[in-house]
């Protein structure tokens, strides 16, 4: 199992980690949500600015949680500006489908694949998803 963990660090998926904890929420977010993974205790807290037409004018979360979580969150703030709100729950239906099932349909958003290496732990997805859940979540509480 070594080589597989030692997958999951790579190079990529690390610059998305790092890129998630130099992000700011944006101080005029209109959808926030908190949402956590009980079996890890990994946290995220999700900020969104939407503006009038639903699009995504800038994300930015607060992870507190292993360097999967916060590399999903860095790989969802690299995403999803300009995404319409109404996309946020297939986007993240898409990748949790995928991340689970070695023959589903490559994500529409080719930076999704940087985390297939992760594809192998199953205990390891809701880590990489869990911002864009925090997204759907926001999206349901407003």
């Amino acid at each position: 199992m070594p080589f597989v963990m030692d997958a999951l660090y790579q190079e990529k998926i690390l610059a998305y980690a790092k890129a998630s904890r130099k992000n700011v929420p944006p101080a005029d977010a209109n959808y926030t949500a908190a949402i956590s993974n009980p079996t890890c205790g990994d946290r995220v807290e999700l900020s969104l600015s939407v503006n009038g037409d639903g699009i995504v004018e800038a994300a930015g979360a607060i992870v507190r949680g292993c360097a999967l979580c916060e590399a999903g969150a860095g790989l969802f703030e690299s995403l999803i500006p300009g995404t319409h709100t109404a996309q946020i729950p297939d986007m993240n239906a898409a990748f949790a489908a995928w991340l689970a099932d070695d023959k589903a349909v490559p994500p529409k958003h080719i930076q999704m694949q940087d985390f297939t290496p992760v594809r192998q732990i199953k205990n390891r997805h809701k880590c990489v998803l869990l911002t864009f859940e925090a997204a759907v979540a926001s999206l349901k509480i407003k």
